[in-house]
């Protein structure tokens, strides 16, 4: 049974001491990261000028991307920032809430495609305020850490935002189930990426949850770590595949 002693994980398996575990959690996050930079612009060029509700679904793919950068980045700054926080702290915290503003962001483009009478969509300036916010709040928490893994810092903010992201995640696994009905390739490719992002959030929350000065769990921070780690290759699957059709329903028109 794998166990807190100190600050230093016991009975984790041998690849973990090697730090095996870290690069496989730097490389999927940093695939995740660019493909939803590479899927965004593929969707932008196709569909720019569009009265679609593609700006709220690229802006919570772009969110989505951020988990994976705040995952890795955290990770490959530490050898060039030495012990200073404020690189590690600002990367995590973007890892920890990029995961709710994307699912926000997803569930609300969800239901301004699927939607059956006029709504009115978040506007550009909004999204990109929303994005901003996004990059700067973590980089404001960081300024307060007084070390790396600061829990002073990070337990309220994981407390403060972990009711929110379930419920978010709730409505929008919700939201996806009820799209599959429609029976259309480019919302059921949405509804892939909103599950898998959801997943993804979760699992790094519950897995943050198990750490050290927070719930204290070395089995759910070991098992959260990990689904984690298989959910960033799987929601880099689905936004790439997403994009991918979107390239499909262009030449289609």
């Amino acid at each position: 049974m794998v166990y807190f002693e100190g600050n230093l994980l016991i009975d984790q398996v041998q690849g973990n001491h090697n730090m095996l575990e870290q690069l496989v959690n730097n490389y999927a996050g940093m695939i995740l990261f660019f493909a939803s930079i590479v899927s965004v612009l593929i969707v932008y060029k196709n569909f720019r000028g569009s009265k679609m509700a593609w700006p709220a679904i690229m802006a919570g793919m772009l969110s989505a991307g951020f988990i994976g950068l705040g995952d890795a980045g955290k990770n490959l700054i530490t050898g060039i920032t030495g012990i200073n926080p404020l690189p590690h702290e600002s990367l995590h915290y973007l890892q920890i809430i990029g995961g709710p503003v994307a699912l926000f962001l997803l569930y609300t483009g969800l239901k301004e495609y699927t939607a059956t009478k006029d709504i009115k969509p978040l506007t550009g300036s909004k999204l990109v305020l929303i994005l901003l916010a996004t990059l700067l709040i973590p980089v404001a928490l960081a300024t307060q850490a007084h070390q790396r893994w600061d829990p002073d810092i990070e337990g309220p903010f994981l407390v403060v935002t972990a009711v929110p992201t379930f419920i978010i995640a709730l409505l929008l696994l919700n939201k996806a189930r009820t799209s599959f009905e429609e029976h259309s390739t480019v919302v059921l490719n949405i509804s892939f990426v909103a599950i898998a992002t959801a997943l993804l959030t979760l699992a790094l929350l519950a897995g943050r949850m198990g750490d050290v000065g927070l719930l204290d769990n070395a089995w759910l921070y070991v098992n959260g770590r990990a689904l984690g780690d298989i959910m960033h290759a799987v929601t880099a699957t689905t936004i790439v595949t997403f994009g991918i059709n979107t390239e499909g329903l262009i030449r289609s028109m």
